[in-house]
């Protein structure tokens, strides 16, 4: 049985489908509120504080009944309002999207046309199939991310796919989540062979903020992403919990005015990184944590590297990792060539304190930097908490290993 378009939803030229459902335009975005604690992640309106991106086909598209109810849509041009009308089919009632390969395509709206989304809020099962195709904001366009997963049923698979441009502004929005917001209670975002880049968010997650939901990264790159915290990704419980894994993956070239240029974890959010590169990101200020991590909740990685991140700023501290009253296990990780540079600057490679722990297993800290005046710990520097080593040399930092007089049991 075939139908016209026009006995169903108004979906334009350039996309077929298959396995029609009822089609109902997304729900008003939930609204969130950033907030100034933030690996403590107290919420509030304002900005935090320290505490510590064609031409359409000529011929009419057609849908066709199949016996399951989940959409298919094949976006058959390279258009943006192809790729709205796609993904804005299977927004609420769930379904794929097959993009045609090799496309960019370029949102201009000039006001966002989803609450503070480039494209329609993400509210049910949904996996959007790119081949080397890329979804960018152009420079003209008003400042919105790309997508919000809202609540339970909210679930998004990313394949194959670039999202480039995002921008998450306090002033149309809530500034979280460059190119990708995980709202409400347990939404779930995936990522395969995907990269976020020269995403910005003014507040939160740069390429992503996970608010109490779920995210796995697999095979995937998060490059020269920016916010206040979390450069590449923010992690928050937000009430409940927030998990992260990541595996096969690089976080690279991202920056935060804050803290955590790559990753922010806050109390209560688990995030495991499983054979990531972490490297070359930076937090620049006063007081900056992290220039790769800065987490206060529970932290495994393994066959990692954290690797030439840079904290710069009157007390900066952890220039590759810094870990507040949380839990940090590295094993096969080495912490290498990182930097925290400044008056009164702490721990080049690690900086542990509150009631933090940090156990290191066959994981080598070295080549690692405290720079300028009064500098202490280039290799690590426990303000108090604890930090345990296996195996796990730390050797070749300066001005010292870790720091004078050292507190971390076993090295000078």
């Amino acid at each position: 049985m075939r139908l016209s378009i026009s006995r169903l939803a108004p979906i334009p030229m350039g996309l077929t489908l298959a396995a029609f459902g009822v089609v109902t335009p997304p729900a008003t975005a939930q609204a969130g509120t950033p907030g100034p604690d933030l690996l403590g992640v107290s919420q509030s309106a304002t900005a935090p504080t320290n505490p510590v991106v064609g031409t359409p086909p000529t011929e009419a598209s057609k849908t066709t009944l199949a016996t399951s109810q989940a959409l298919m849509v094949n976006v058959t041009s390279c258009s943006e309002s192809d790729l709205q009308a796609a993904i804005g089919a299977v927004a609420t009632v769930g379904g794929t999207v097959n993009l045609r390969p090799r496309c960019t395509y370029t949102l201009t709206d000039a006001t966002p046309p989803n609450d503070d989304n480039g494209l329609p809020v993400i509210k049910n099962n949904v996996t959007i199939n790119g081949r080397g195709d890329t979804i960018t904001r152009a420079a003209t366009a008003a400042n919105f991310r790309f997508f919000e997963i809202d609540g339970t049923n909210g679930n998004l698979t990313l394949n194959n796919l670039t999202l480039s441009n995002g921008h998450a502004s306090n002033s149309l929005g809530n500034g979280r989540g460059g190119a990708i917001w995980l709202s409400g209670i347990g939404p779930a975002l995936t990522l395969n062979d995907t990269s976020l880049t020269t995403n910005t968010a003014d507040t939160y997650g740069g390429a992503i903020d996970n608010d109490n939901g779920v995210v796995s990264v697999n095979r995937s790159t998060l490059h020269n992403n920016r916010a206040s915290a979390g450069g590449a990704v923010f992690v928050s419980p937000f009430g409940g919990s927030g998990t992260a894994t990541v595996d096969r993956s690089r976080i690279t070239g991202s920056h935060a005015t804050i803290l955590a240029g790559g990753i922010a974890a806050a109390v209560g959010t688990t995030v495991t990184l499983t054979r990531t590169r972490l490297a070359d990101n930076d937090v620049t200020g006063t007081n900056a944590q992290g220039g790769g991590i800065a987490q206060a909740g529970t932290m495994t990685l393994k066959r990692s590297e954290v690797i030439g991140n840079t904290t710069t700023g009157s007390h900066a501290q952890g220039g590759g990792l810094f870990d507040t009253s949380g839990t940090v296990k590295l094993t096969d990780t080495p912490v290498a060539g990182n930097t925290t540079n400044g008056t009164n600057s702490r721990g080049g490679g690690i900086f542990d304190t509150g009631s933090g722990t940090v156990d290191l297993t066959h994981s080598l800290v070295t080549n690692n930097r405290a720079l300028g005046t009064d500098a202490d710990g280039g290799g690590i520097f426990k303000a108090s908490g604890t930090v345990t080593r296996i195996v796990s040399p730390v050797a070749r930092n300066q001005p010292n290993n870790c720091g004078n007089p050292s507190t971390v049991s076993g090295c000078s």
